[in-house]
């Protein structure tokens, strides 16, 4: 009777425990890899739609609305939306030369040139650098806005923005017709 394993037989499991080792560490370091680049795309997705909810909101709560530009767009309004606590901000988007860097400047007074005097009045927010394109379109009807925003080395953000419309009540409070706001679309 055998009452212990060959020398042949140790090896081959020591081999075959050494094979199903080395495809577990191979595959422990793939989930890993692919984890990293999921947190990184996973960032970039929140930090774009912070950049679009905050460019919404100023959108969106928007008494006055100016867009000037013709390869990039700027747009200057007066909100009720600040990231400061400044009631009723001057706001404007724009691309900056310096290295494609969006930009938000928030400010207690209309926009004039910014000068060493009134650079206390001025709050800048770099948005996001490498942007390539910042285009704003508006419909005729001013009710319809249309974003473009591209960066380096990534897909353009396009998004199609609804301001909603005034309630109107007439006579009979049975007609009385409200529009809600649509939310972003991509």
């Amino acid at each position: 009777m055998r009452k212990a394993f060959s020398l042949i037989e140790l090896l081959v499991s020591i081999f075959l425990l050494g094979l199903i080792v080395n495809f577990l560490y191979s595959a422990i370091g793939n989930l890993q890899k692919t984890n990293i680049l999921f947190n990184q795309k996973s960032q970039e997705m929140q930090n774009e739609q912070k950049l679009i909810d905050l460019l919404y909101d100023d959108i969106f709560l928007a008494n006055k609305l100016e867009i000037t530009g013709s390869k990039n767009s700027t747009i200057n309004l007066v909100t009720s939306n600040s990231i400061y606590d400044i009631e009723q901000p001057y706001v404007s988007w724009l691309l900056s030369r310096e290295k494609n860097t969006l930009l938000r400047v928030e400010s207690t007074k209309p926009f004039t040139k910014m000068t060493t005097d009134n650079i206390n009045f001025y709050h800048i927010t770099q948005v996001k650098e490498d942007c390539e394109r910042f285009k704003i379109y508006q419909s005729k009807d001013k009710t319809n806005i249309l974003i473009h925003i591209t960066f380096k080395d990534k897909k353009p953000l396009v998004y199609e923005f609804f301001k909603p419309m005034k309630i109107k009540i007439s006579k009979d409070a049975n007609e009385t017709n409200r529009t809600t706001p649509a939310p972003a679309n991509q």
